[in-house]
């Protein structure tokens, strides 16, 4: 009985049809048109009832339409919706880039990073930038965050960028807020330490880093990192210092090279100082 009656309030719409045709069929045999409109008015009113009291009763197709097109809808107003976020976010940092391409002291040439290689353990960036925009080995290269790292190969189009999360890392900085200087070294725990700093040293957490005038790869006054541990260490004269960088290597897309060399002068005499310790202890 119930499989009876899904079917007919399945095909309600045929079942009815079918019905006043039928009856039609009936009333014009009779050739009476009298009867023949006082029973049309009579269907047409019994029928508009019927509508009214079934219309509660849904309708399978109209429903499967609907959905469809609500889904289709979503799917539509979900990918603006990613559109839009994405576009603030994208708004948002090159605000950032330009109000410091604006400020800064050295020239600054714009790249998009292109590729992400890592060759023995340690970490590179490829950029869309090369010998064609100005560009060279040794220069560094920020955000409008932090510092990044520095040129180590360079074409005409292209180069390739050490970051500074790597191994053996290692930076000369100083405290923005105290002015004491020391160097950084990246290490295993996803963060620089501090070497060999002294427990009276003034280096609390929160203060920022910056590149010192002692660093022979980067320009002075880059930042670099956050201090997020300054603490004594029992039994030692010397502070454990860890430092957060400042930039988001893992959401890195567009960097700044900044077009200014180190002192190459500088830079060899402290090649020939490493050369003749060297030599002085080949000879011992």
């Amino acid at each position: 009985m119930r499989t009876f009656f899904n079917l007919i309030v399945k095909f309600k719409d045929i079942v009815v049809f079918c019905a006043l045709f039928v009856i039609c069929l009936a009333f014009i045999s009779l050739d009476n048109n009298l009867k023949i409109g006082g029973f049309r008015t009579l269907v047409v009113a019994s029928v508009g009832y019927f509508q009214d009291v079934f219309s509660w009763i849904p309708n399978p197709a109209a429903l499967k339409s609907e959905n469809r097109s609500i889904r289709e809808l979503n799917l539509y107003l979900s990918s603006e919706v990613i559109k839009s976020r994405k576009a603030i976010i994208e708004n948002e940092r090159y605000k950032n880039m330009l109000a410091l391409k604006d400020s800064a002291k050295f020239e600054l040439v714009s790249a998009d990073v292109i590729g992400l290689t890592s060759v023995e353990m340690r970490n590179y960036i490829t950029i869309n930038r090369g010998r064609g925009a100005g560009l060279s080995e040794g220069m560094a290269s920020r955000t409008d965050a932090g510092l990044v790292g520095w040129i180590v190969v360079c074409n005409d189009n292209y180069s390739i960028i050490e970051l500074i999360i790597n191994r053996n890392v290692k930076i000369s900085v100083k405290s923005q807020r105290s002015q004491l200087n020391g160097i950084i070294e990246w290490t295993n725990d996803d963060m620089f330490t501090m070497m060999n700093t002294p427990d009276s040293y003034d280096i609390k957490p929160n203060d920022i880093l910056i590149t010192s005038n002692f660093s022979s790869k980067y320009p002075p006054n880059l930042p670099v990192g956050q201090v997020v541990i300054s603490e004594p260490q029992q039994g030692s004269l010397f502070k454990k210092v860890k430092i957060r960088p400042l930039v988001n290597f893992a959401s890195l897309e567009q960097v700044f090279v900044v077009k200014e060399l180190a002192d190459s002068a500088k830079m060899s005499l402290i090649t020939d100082l490493e050369n003749k310790l060297k030599l002085r202890k080949t000879t011992k």
